[in-house]
């Protein structure tokens, strides 16, 4: 959600680098494109999920049914091993491939309208496509051996007494 201040701007509290501007691309003529790019520390993409280390690039480019999108995309979002209950950070990289109607029809997926304010929010695209990238079970290494049965500390930090 963003907040006009009077004399201009927008308030950096509610800043959402996944909502874009893409209004001027629907005026233009049939391959014309856009490239985005993405650096953010941190972003929230779902509100049970925020990603650290968001990085890339989508392109927008504008077809007679709508934009087109491209791009690749890695962020990391901290787990919890099911093995040994460590904390760890899983990586997670995806691409997306989709095509945004404009204007937009109501029995298409809402989340790929283009809306007539001309400003796509990636947020909820985003939170589809990166959690089905997060593992079911997350495991902090392959060769995770777990806890010890006995005295409940990692096997991997050695023998128990």
């Amino acid at each position: 959600m963003e907040i006009l201040l009077l004399g201009g701007g927008v308030s950096q509290k509610y800043y959402n680098p996944l909502r874009i501007n893409v209004g001027f691309l629907l005026h233009q003529s049939v391959g014309f494109s856009r490239k985005f790019e993405f650096d953010e520390p941190t972003v929230q993409v779902a509100t049970d999920l925020d990603v650290y280390d968001f990085q890339g690039t989508v392109e927008f480019t504008r077809t007679a049914q709508g934009l087109y999108a491209y791009g690749t995309f890695l962020a990391s979002t901290p787990l919890e091993c099911v093995r040994c209950l460590t904390d760890f950070k899983q990586e997670l990289s995806i691409e997306i491939d989709e095509l945004f109607i404009y204007p937009a029809e109501e029995e298409s997926d809402p989340l790929l309208n283009v809306p007539e304010t001309g400003i796509v929010d990636l947020a909820g695209l985003f939170g589809e496509v990166l959690s089905l990238d997060i593992p079911i079970q997350p495991v902090c290494e392959s060769s995770c051996q777990g806890l010890c049965g006995i005295c409940g500390e990692r096997v991997s930090k050695g023998v128990c007494d």
